[in-house]
């Protein structure tokens, strides 16, 4: 078990700086580095410090980072959640981290979890200079993913979504929509997912619950499954046969697209599993005889 140290670490992208956590174990040689972000409308500070200290114990360097717009990052309007400009943060990062030279450029993963993990599929990709990629619940096809959505409140969410989006471009204060609610229209309209998110947040950072609207027309319209027959790099899968909100098909054919390059596994646990008990350590041991076979300290 190696020794670490979690320093801050702050980078510009575009207009806005983004706000990180870099965990530097103490190994003789330059060690490879995991690039971490959360999921949908969450903060770093959210069950994701819990891997980024194992990895660092094993040895990994870690950047585990907000979003613009969230936590310790800068940008307004706070908690909007922009499919382009997140993708953005990544490249920003992904860049940075290949040109610090206390870490091994050429041992660079990528690690996401839900939304985050679409997007690190999707970066994996574009990009030759990744060595491998963790994905878990991969929001994976956003049009699979819609048909869990009431229908009968499809067309409010849209209406608000409209709304909100026209609404900025005229200077108007964000129309939001909560994250998960389980009394009202919501992002994540899934029975579980209110106890999910409160199960996950962390009460010392704050985290208002709501999200600029806009996004959600987005969200059904983003698909990286489309891209990842490009994908030529390891890839770690995990899949929950009892997500709510990530149809196990949807998995299912992103594996098949990813192939030969995928492991992919599917546990018999529900969305949030992931983050607590035994769920969280299978994961863990997982992923780490995943890194010390394709990456190594």
């Amino acid at each position: 078990m190696h020794a670490y140290t979690v320093e801050p670490l702050y980078v510009k992208s575009g207009q806005e700086v983004i706000a990180a956590d870099f965990y530097r174990p103490k190994t003789e040689l330059p060690p490879g580095v995991i690039i971490m972000a959360h999921g949908f409308a969450c903060l770093r500070q959210f069950k994701l410090v819990q891997f980024a200290k194992r990895f660092a114990q094993a040895g990994y360097a870690v950047v585990l980072f907000d979003y613009r717009y969230w936590g310790g990052s800068t940008g307004r309007p706070r908690e909007l959640v922009s499919i382009q400009e997140q993708l953005s943060d990544w490249r920003t990062m992904l860049m940075h981290v290949s040109q610090r030279k206390s870490i091994n450029s050429r041992k660079i993963v990528l690690w996401g979890i839900s939304l985050s993990a679409g997007y690190v599929l999707e970066l994996a990709s574009e990009n030759k200079n990744i060595q491998a990629v963790i994905a878990q619940n991969p929001f994976i096809d956003g049009a699979e993913t819609a048909k869990n959505f009431p229908l009968n409140l499809l067309p409010k969410a849209l209406k608000i979504s409209s709304q909100d989006y026209m609404g900025a471009k005229v200077g108007m204060s964000p129309r939001t929509l909560a994250v998960a609610d389980p009394s009202g229209l919501c992002f994540v309209q899934t029975p579980d997912a209110y106890a999910g998110y409160q199960s996950i947040i962390h009460p010392d950072y704050y985290w208002s619950g709501q999200v600029p609207a806009r996004v959600f027309f987005n969200l059904i319209r983003y698909r990286p499954i489309q891209n990842l027959r490009k994908i030529a790099v390891p890839v770690l899968y995990i899949a929950s046969k009892n997500d709510s909100l990530i149809p196990i098909e949807s998995s299912r054919e992103a594996a098949t697209n990813i192939a030969p390059y995928v492991e992919y596994y599917e546990w018999d646990m529900a969305h949030f599993d992931i983050y607590r008990g035994t769920w969280f350590e299978k994961a863990v041991a997982k992923q780490l005889d995943f890194l010390n076979q394709h990456v190594g300290v």
